[in-house]
């Protein structure tokens, strides 16, 4: 009964014109540490160095600070138990999409990739090229600074230059994802424990602790941290798209996420106490570069140069990640017919979905000239694509958590390799994090939440438009 589930749709006519250069199916060429590497590598990119100073700014004191971003961590493992459970059950190309097609039908999981191309994947990926670029010139001030105008033209540089790695090879940009994973975590370690080494650390920077005033604006600025920190934890949900090219899935994806969502909690809360260890409350919500600000009390001016070489390695990576990941939620809706067949092709040699990998790349590179036109200044046209990325993110990632449910009731019966742990406890706390997130986006991220909302309207008209076409070209026959 539920054969589509397993197997893609069988091929048409037209798809077999070439047998040597389109196939349906992608090779199953990643293990666990790709996986483990691809989680981690695509969550830790530039939220940890960038958004410290928005969380300090807002809260003031260490203890909520700290807490925050535990608690989204936390969370965030819940959301990725319930996603665990759905890849190991279906694990296809395309991740969210294949799940909530299955829980809610075609329109839902069509405006899962509608959004993921216009804005969330590719808006990711802007973001972290300029971010990386940002780095970049933090890394080369001295000797040859980037001008404005220029970095644009770099970050795009860098989206391309991805592009063609991964159009390549699969295992090509696995690699050097795996590479960047161990650089950036190795840069963490060492941001962590170097002060405790060199006796930089003061427990008296940490103050205050609590905040004396709990009243609405407190949890209002809670709300508003909480939103910041969601970015430095986005991407947790980008080793399901691969799901078909994992070998063993249905024991690798539990394990990777688990062991990925362990990592990188650990990391963000050492990171974020050592910021605070070392630099004053003032210092760290005023700082443009935490890193690079502690980096400078340990080892001078140097220390600057290294630190931003460091965080470059990290967004760096974590654009890999994204790159290599969202083309598989395209590929998938066009295997499904949901958008154009061409981008359904599996090169014939380096068996990559190159297509779709190409308008992935081409698309967020005109994103990335957008926001510098809208926004000149680097750091704003950073923040601009974060913030449109965060609400229809976190919109599609709760309605795939939520599929666990659904699908739980609709489809008892079908094989279930991994169980989501806690549930239904663990999936319900995600839900009712997200939703108290989405209440403080409507609050104090309205424009974005508009807009978002806007794209999605598009979406379903288009959607529409589109299924009634393909319809009536059905009647008419070729």
């Amino acid at each position: 009964m539920h054969e589509s589930i397993h197997n893609p749709p069988p091929a048409s006519s037209a798809d077999e014109d070439d047998a040597h250069s389109t196939h349906r199916r992608l090779p199953r060429v990643l293990g666990l540490f790709d996986a483990v590497a691809l989680v981690v590598g695509s969550i830790v990119g530039s939220g940890v160095f960038l958004k410290a100073a928005v969380v300090a700014r807002e809260l003031h004191s260490f203890g909520p600070i700290i807490s925050i971003w535990i608690v989204i961590g936390l969370v965030t493992l819940c959301g990725s138990l319930a996603l665990a459970e759905l890849a190991a059950m279906l694990p296809r190309a395309g991740g969210p999409y294949v799940y909530l097609k299955e829980a809610y039908g075609r329109l839902p999981a069509f405006l899962w990739g509608w959004t993921e191309f216009w804005i969330v994947r590719t808006g990711s990926l802007g973001a972290l090229a300029c971010a990386t670029v940002i780095y970049l010139n933090s890394a080369i001030r001295g000797v040859a600074p980037i001008p404005p105008a220029v970095q644009p033209w770099v970050a795009v540089g860098l989206i391309l230059f991805l592009t063609a790695v991964n159009w390549r090879s699969t295992r090509w940009g696995a690699s050097l994802q795996n590479f960047t994973m161990v650089v950036k975590i190795g840069f963490l370690i060492a941001l962590i424990t170097l002060p405790f080494l060199a006796g930089k650390t003061n427990v008296a920077n940490l103050s205050p602790i609590w905040p004396t005033d709990l009243s609405a604006a407190f949890w209002r600025a809670i709300g508003v941290a909480a939103i910041a920190v969601l970015w430095p934890y986005d991407g947790w949900i980008n080793v399901a798209p691969v799901a078909e090219e994992i070998r063993n899935p249905q024991r690798n994806i539990p394990l990777s996420l688990t062991i990925g969502m362990v990592i990188v909690i650990a990391v963000y809360a050492g990171a974020n106490t050592v910021y605070h260890l070392v630099l004053p409350m003032d210092a760290v919500a005023g700082s443009e570069a935490v890193a690079s600000d502690v980096f400078k009390v340990l080892f001078g001016a140097a220390g600057v140069t290294v630190a931003a070489i460091g965080v470059m390695c990290s967004t760096f990576g974590a654009t890999q990640s994204n790159l290599l990941t969202g083309p598989r939620i395209y590929f998938a809706m066009a295997r499904d017919g949901l958008l154009p067949r061409h981008l359904a092709t599996v090169h014939s040699k380096y068996e990559t979905p190159g297509n779709a990998v190409v308008a992935q790349g081409v698309w967020a590179s005109l994103l990335v000239f957008a926001a510098y036109a809208w926004k000149p200044v680097p750091m704003d046209a950073f923040d601009a694509l974060t913030d449109f990325v965060i609400f229809g993110g976190s919109l599609f990632y709760a309605l795939a958590v939520a599929s666990v449910f659904v699908l739980r009731w609709k489809m008892p019966d079908l094989p279930r390799p991994y169980r989501t742990w806690g549930y239904p406890i663990t999936p319900a706390l995600y839900l009712l994090a997200f939703a108290a997130a989405l209440v403080s986006m409507l609050i104090d991220k309205w424009q974005q939440t508009a807009a978002g909302s806007l794209l999605i309207l598009v979406g379903v008209v288009f959607f529409y438009w589109a299924t009634g076409r393909n319809a009536r070209a059905k009647e008419v026959g070729p």
